[in-house]
């Protein structure tokens, strides 16, 4: 009779099944987490200078930078308990910004781990250009809809920008309308920050963002952030306002049709008025 040479590992790992259980479960780690902490998240629409703010609050406040996305690449940037947890016991942590969309676990974690969100959002007609740019200068490789370098380099200007508005402007719609519909933002216990906001006053938009969240406020200490920013790699681009008047009437039309399915949602941040 042959003697199986893994019936000790497996018997060792039937007898630690229920406490290794019990210690990746999602209960054990958020009781990880320090008490008196404080996790800022910046949660933002692509192309919407998530990457300048997040530069600017790391530079400011001091914090300790992390991503809450294990991998990114073309899957959606969903926040990973596994992250939080490597970070369970740094009092104040940044984490950076993450294309996320809203979701019943996504809004549980952020309560139940006390994270101060900030959702970032950009005119969408203008954010239509940034992202035709970005496909041309970085990589076609994003979450919202798949492109690759070849089909994209078949494409002229006009196309590709029908490109993003139809395949890739859904998802921004998609984002948007669960964000600004959400308890967090009703509620007002996320921070909005558009894009054009920060562009035209830097300061006083992270001001804004310190006293919503109860931090420190100091004005020169927030300007010397800002400035220490423009050295740095923020994968800004035009970043122009206005931009979005160079799309055609039709592809204005199109966006105005994405929006209207969210009647009651107040898309204002994202650059339409009612």
């Amino acid at each position: 009779m042959l003697l199986d040479p893994f019936a000790p590992r497996r018997l060792f790992a039937a007898v630690l099944r229920k406490p290794l259980k019990a210690l990746y479960s999602d209960r054990f780690i958020y009781s990880l987490l320090t008490r008196n902490r404080s996790h800022m998240w910046v949660i933002a629409a692509p192309k919407s200078g998530s990457t300048w703010l997040s530069a600017i609050l790391q530079n400011y406040l001091g914090w300790e930078s992390r991503c809450l996305a294990r991998v990114c690449d073309r899957r959606e940037q969903e926040p990973s308990l596994r992250q939080l947890a490597a970070a369970s016991m740094i009092d104040n942590v940044l984490w950076t910004h993450q294309h996320t969309r809203a979701s019943k676990p996504t809004l549980e974690l952020i309560q139940r781990a006390q994270i101060l969100p900030i959702i970032q959002t950009r005119n969408v007609h203008d954010t239509v250009m940034s992202m035709s740019d970005h496909f041309d200068r970085e990589s076609t490789v994003c979450s919202m809809a798949y492109m690759d370098e070849f089909h994209w380099s078949q494409l002229d200007a006009d196309r590709k920008r029908q490109f993003i508005i139809d395949m890739v402007m859904p998802w921004y719609f998609n984002f948007y309308a669960g964000w600004l519909s959400s308890s967090l933002v009703r509620d007002k216990i996320a921070f909005v920050c558009r894009y054009e906001d920060l562009k035209k006053d830097p300061v006083g938009e992270v001001v804004q963002i310190c006293n919503h969240f109860g931090l420190p406020v100091d004005e020169s200490k927030i300007q010397a952030a800002i400035d220490l920013s423009s050295s740095q790699p923020t994968r800004r681009n035009k970043g122009v306002i206005g931009r979005g008047n160079m799309l055609s009437d039709a592809q204005k039309a199109t966006l105005s049709r994405l929006r209207d399915y969210y009647s009651d949602v107040d898309f204002s941040a994202a650059g339409f008025d009612y």
